[in-house]
């Protein structure tokens, strides 16, 4: 038993020994490399249901972008609708599809929208989500990425309402330290960023010869491991910022991350063997550095049920004291852990050069956040999150 919990926990040091080594690599400025210059035409492709409240803001923001304005078509995508949506887009004399087959989930919408645009003369797509705000130069900024080279590009995935509650500027550390650590090191080491949902660009033609075959409620992730499978390098753009709304709710919060780590499981069950054969034989680091994404959910939990599963395995052998011991020193860790998050917290705001006070909430109560993520990490091992639940989004704030 003790020589399986040793394995176990050096594999865990080495996974996380993994991603602090390439985590570092994000001071360290990426080579660029323009190989055309070319303006691209867009296809912005806005999946919604029931947004009424949002729909609007979002598009008046894309109608504001810095870049000639027949180069884009905003286009929304009402489904399983039971209000004003549809009729407050089409008021502002933007593209609509209108679905006409059930749909379940946002990537069957895409995959619907994709194969009705299969004909069109867009250069690449756009996604957004109905409740975002939209920089004025995000298209210029993934416009600049497509002409470096890159096919699937991600976006800065910024936060609406960060100062809400302690949920609202969680999320928000959440993407800025994904932002900061693994997407901006990623195109140091000539890696791959992850799509997380939103704001992100791919070309026409990676969809074209590729498909968007997804299967999960989880589009953004499967897409990511389809890249990686198929030696897409997906690029990071800092300056393509998007404004994201977040839940304030904890009962809306917890049923969004099972969806996401149901996803991220599905995910590994599906594409895992594939992409360690694509590693093993091929050499694909973006399939390696993907699969080690995939598998951290179950990490996190080989991490925490084994140092648990021993310590009550010590209690009932009757070690009460050392166990006590043990425990007192184990509380001393998790204080300095506290305490290292909020420090890195705070760098990594002042790093982005984000206003401190409007982040405090998120600062001091990230460790909770992430916390309460472990018993939904043990709960999709289990049982699957097989039914997508609709957000409500009433935030309007202006950029």
């Amino acid at each position: 038993m003790i020589l399986v919990y040793n394995i176990a926990m050096i594999l865990c040091f080495l996974f996380s020994l993994y991603f602090v080594i390439t985590c570092l690599f994000a001071f360290k400025k990426p080579k660029k490399q323009i190989k055309e210059n070319k303006l691209h035409k867009f296809g912005i492709l806005i999946p919604c249901r029931n947004e009424e409240s949002v729909i609007e803001d979002i598009i008046l923001t894309i109608k504001n972008q810095d870049y000639p304005q027949d180069l884009f078509d905003c286009i929304v995508i009402p489904n399983n609708c039971t209000d004003n949506t549809r009729l407050l887009a089409q008021k502002q004399n933007v593209k609509i599809i209108d679905i006409d087959i059930p749909v379940k989930s946002k990537g069957e919408v895409l995959k619907y929208t994709f194969d009705y645009l299969k004909e069109s003369d867009y250069d690449a797509y756009i996604i957004f989500d109905a409740d975002n705000l939209v920089d004025q130069n995000f298209l210029k900024a993934m416009n600049k990425q497509l002409n470096e080279g890159f096919l699937v590009v991600q976006g800065f995935r910024d936060a609406k309402n960060p100062s809400d509650n302690y949920l609202t500027g969680s999320y928000a550390m959440f993407y800025y330290l994904q932002n900061f650590f693994l997407n901006s090191s990623r195109m140091a080491i000539k890696g791959s960023a992850v799509i997380n949902g939103t704001g992100f660009c791919v070309k026409k033609s990676v969809i074209d010869e590729y498909g968007f075959s997804v299967r999960t409620l989880t589009e953004d992730s499967e897409f990511t491991g389809m890249c990686a499978l198929n030696n897409i390098r997906i690029g990071f753009a800092k300056d393509a910022i998007t404004y994201d709304e977040h839940p304030t709710d904890f009962k809306v919060s917890w049923h969004q991350r099972k969806r996401w780590s149901s996803g991220c499981l599905a995910c590994l069950n599906r594409f895992g063997p594939s992409l360690l054969k694509s590693f093993w034989y091929k050499g694909n680091f973006l399939s390696f550095d993907c699969l080690l994404y995939y598998i951290a959910p179950v990490i996190q939990i080989i991490s925490f049920i084994l140092p648990l599963f021993m310590f009550i395995l010590k209690f009932i052998k009757g070690l009460m004291i050392n166990t006590i011991i043990i425990d007192l020193s184990s509380l001393y860790i998790f204080v300095l852990l506290y305490l290292g998050s909020i420090i890195l917290n705070i760098f990594v705001i002042k790093m982005l050069k984000k206003n401190l006070r409007d982040h405090l909430k998120g600062i001091f109560g990230f460790s909770f956040f992430i916390l309460t993520w472990m018993p939904i990490n043990i709960i999709c091992l289990f049982k699957k999150t097989k039914k997508w639940e609709p957000i409500k989004h009433t935030k309007r704030v202006s950029i």
